[in-house]
Order: C-alpha cells, then structure tokens, then sequence
C-alpha cells in the first residue's frame, strides 16, 4: 500500500454534509482501491450514494437511481398512461427534512471548488431566466437547486403537477447546457447478483478487446472446471431478463450457463467485467464479499486491485466481512504499486468517523484477529 496521495484519483478525498443518515463525515484519503468497513448501519452504503451523486454531478437521474435503490417514494400518481411511483426526495436530506434552505454538500476534502451543493430553494430566489423556464410553476414552489462550480440548475422536484406527470419532466431543463459539468464514469454493483440484460450489455462493451481474458481469468477463480470462453444468447422472452442468457464454454467443449457455475462464478464475472467498462472512471461495489467463499478472497482482490491499476479505474467498496478484510490486507502488501486503503466507519457521540489503517496497522489488526468491521 503506498502512503502518497495518487494524484490520478477522481476522489482522492471525501467529505459529506447532511446527506442522508450523515450529518457530517470525512474521509481525508481515499486509495486506488478503499475499503469501507464498520458495523452494519454505520453509513457504508450511504457513502457508495454520495459519490455516485457527486460524480454524476447530481444530475436528477442519478438522484432518482439513489432513491428507487432504496424504494423510498412520497406516494404513488396516475399519469396519463399508467400508475406510477414518485420519488421521495426529501429523503436525500438529513433527517428526512425538505424545508426551504435544507441542503447537503458532497466533495473532496479542502477543496472548495470540488463542491456539490443541492438545496431545497423557492422559486422566489431563482434567477429570472430560470423563472421562464419554469413558468408553470407557482410562485413561492419549493425547488431543488443544484449547484457545482459555477454552474447551477433548479428542478421542480416538489411540485405537486411535476410529479403527477400533468406538464411532464422536461427533456432540457437548463437554459445554457454549455455550462453543466461533465460527469465521471461510475459503475455501480449492488449487493446482488447482475441480471442477464446488465451482464449482456457490460459483455458487449469488453467482448473481443484485451479486458476479456481479466474476465474469463476471474471466473475461473471460482469454477473446478476451466473456463475458455464466454457468449450471450438468445434466451426466450425479450421484454424479461431471460431475453439473453451468458453461457460459458468449458474445457471439454460443453456450453453451460453461467448460472449454473454459481453465485461465485456470477459475481466475479460481474466485478471483471464491470472494472473494464469503468476504465478512467469509478466502480462502486456494495457488500464485495457477497458471493464469494472465504478461501477466494485473497485471489478476489489480487484481481481487483490489479485490474483497478492497469484501467486506471478508482474502486469503492464496502464490506462487514473479517475475511474479505483480511484478504485485501494480504493481497494488498502483495502488490505494493497499487494505493490499496482500507477505513473503518464508526459512530461516536452520536456522529460518524472514518479511521484509516495503514498497511502496518492492518497487518497487525488481521495478525492478532482485532476488531476492523
């Protein structure tokens, strides 16, 4: 593990205000690949939310992705077409609150232009060319503005006729597109296995391309039989995720589905795979371990912290596992080049804070079996 600040990094710090269950957190150094530990309900998944907003730039898709995750919704409206559920944001906020002037910040550390703000504002503030754009809105509306840089957009989020779809979400909502940040490239995997139509699409983007064999080379991490080959087919309904099925070609030249290799096999190929179509980007990963046997763990994070170095991909991921602890720990000291960290999360006084461990530290911690998760 290097003790130097990668310059490289997207995020090679993090601070978090009033987003969510945090009131206020820092993360003053993040690595090529961090591991977040701590107890469940600690804010792990939280901080995977934050970034994955800071990085998209808070752009409302990636807003309504944090909140669909979770299904929190404010209540269900009939559309023109259909039923349809309406995303709870004031949920984004600490405490739940959606009054005007609540906001949450999310950024690097000391770094004041590096800074996401989203506020609950009225149309009374909003500049007058932003009150054309939305002028269906009544006076004195509660909108979110979001604001990063110079830059600044408001959407009528809390508007009873927006969310009941009876104007519609405006394809261009900001009147100079010139001027919106671009947004990094993040993958996210959840805890849960890919579907058949994401492990399609991810195949497609790394098929016959030089990060193939880091796939196929990860799968074979978890299956007694080697593995040679991978396609996707043709499965059966295509409105339903059995549209496409992956199969694998074994070593004796019979073709199974990736499937029937089990949750190890899927759950590896998903994180190769994912790591290639993240390349220059940030791969999230929630409960890295789900999936894979203790005896694995070791071999896991060999691949991921060196797949993460050759695409110059910075990995997040959270973990309450001892063994897939302990197997970064010792796959990280094997691979001295790459900015491996691991930080553990943990409530104080009613707060949260982050303690990183060195590779000293946690070589002593997994050493002697001391508490990190």
């Amino acid at each position: 593990m290097s003790q130097e600040t990668d310059d490289s990094l997207h995020v090679p710090s993090l601070r978090i205000e009033g987003f969510r269950g945090i009131d206020s957190l820092t993360i003053n150094r993040l690595g090529r690949v961090t591991l977040l530990a701590g107890r469940n309900g600690t804010g792990k998944t939280t901080v995977l939310d934050a970034v994955r907003i800071f990085a998209d730039r808070g752009r409302l898709s990636s807003l309504t992705a944090v909140l669909d995750r979770s299904e929190e919704y404010a209540g269900r409206v009939n559309g023109e077409k259909d039923v349809r559920q309406v995303p709870d944001f004031g949920a984004l906020f600490h405490g739940r609150q959606a009054k005007t002037g609540t906001s949450f910040r999310i950024g690097l550390d000391r770094d004041s232009q590096a800074q996401l703000l989203v506020e609950v504002s009225s149309t009374d503030d909003m500049p007058e060319e932003w009150m054309s754009t939305l002028r269906k809105l009544s006076l004195s509306a509660q909108v979110l503005r979001i604001a990063f840089g110079q830059f600044e957009e408001f959407l009528p989020v809390f508007d009873e006729d927006f969310a009941a779809g009876r104007w519609g979400w405006p394809r261009r909502l900001v009147p100079d597109d010139d001027g919106r940040p671009k947004a990094l490239r993040a993958e996210v995997l959840g805890p849960g296995l890919l579907n058949n139509l994401d492990l399609d699409q991810r195949w497609g983007e790394i098929a016959l391309t030089a990060q193939e064999p880091v796939a196929i080379r990860a799968l074979n991490l978890a299956v007694s039989h080697r593995v040679g080959g991978v396609a996707v087919v043709s499965g059966g309904t295509r409105t339903s995720s059995r549209s496409r099925r992956v199969l694998v070609k074994l070593e004796d030249g019979e073709r199974v589905p990736l499937r029937s290799l089990g949750d190890g096999a899927v759950r590896l190929f998903g994180v190769a795979v994912a790591l290639a179509g993240a390349a220059g980007g940030l791969l999230l990963v929630d409960e890295a371990e789900n999936g894979i046997h203790h005896s694995l763990q070791h071999e896991y994070w060999r691949l991921v912290l060196r797949a993460a170095a050759d695409n110059a991909v910075q990995v997040i991921a959270t973990t309450h596992s001892w063994d897939c602890i302990r197997g970064f720990s010792s796959a990280s000291r094997k691979n001295d080049d790459v900015d491996g960290i691991v930080v553990r999360l943990e409530r104080d006084d009613g707060g949260l804070r982050a303690v990183e461990y060195s590779e000293e530290e946690l070589e002593t911690a997994t050493g002697q079996g001391i508490e990190v998760r």
